[in-house]
């Protein structure tokens, strides 16, 4: 019977070591801390809340199989005036199950709402239309920096056809 040499052992225990880090769910807290976030937030007195339309779109010519998912998200803070000038909405977090798709933000202009602040995201997964998922943006308040999250629950994935 052959011996293992010290060599051997320390390659096999490297390679043990990163089967088993890349087997660790890494999401985990990550996911945790989007399902934990409230859907109201109070940013200096004013309470704001988040809509979301989900969709993807099938009508000819898209792609084969439906575009990828994309988001318009609305931060309302009913009764306020230029939001716009008090918070951004910079990060979109969709989570469906264990899930999760991340993007950027980009401006929107179909608000004319000063109490809301419209965002889009897009390219997202091709996640199946009629089911209900989590959406989550993260907000700035533009006046300190500082960050918050904003979930809206059970949102619908619209198809359009």
């Amino acid at each position: 019977m052959n011996r293992i040499g010290r060599k051997e052992l320390i390659i096999i225990l490297l390679i043990c070591g990163v089967i088993i880090l890349f087997s660790i769910p890494f999401s985990i807290p990550y996911l945790q801390t989007l399902q934990a976030t409230p859907e109201r937030i109070e940013i200096n007195g004013t309470n704001y809340t988040l809509e979301t339309y989900l969709c993807r779109d099938f009508f000819p010519p898209s792609q084969p199989h439906g575009s990828p998912l994309w988001a318009l998200v609305k931060v309302k803070a009913p009764g306020e005036t230029a939001i716009s000038s008090k918070i951004d909405a910079t990060r979109l977090w969709v989570v469906k199950g264990t899930k999760i798709w991340e993007t950027e933000l980009a401006s929107w202009e179909g608000s004319t709402k000063r109490d809301t602040l419209e965002k889009v995201g897009g390219g997202g997964p091709k996640w199946e239309p009629g089911i209900s998922v989590d959406v989550v943006v993260r907000i700035i308040a533009l006046k300190s920096g500082r960050s918050y999250l904003l979930k809206a629950s059970n949102q619908y994935i619209h198809r359009t056809s």
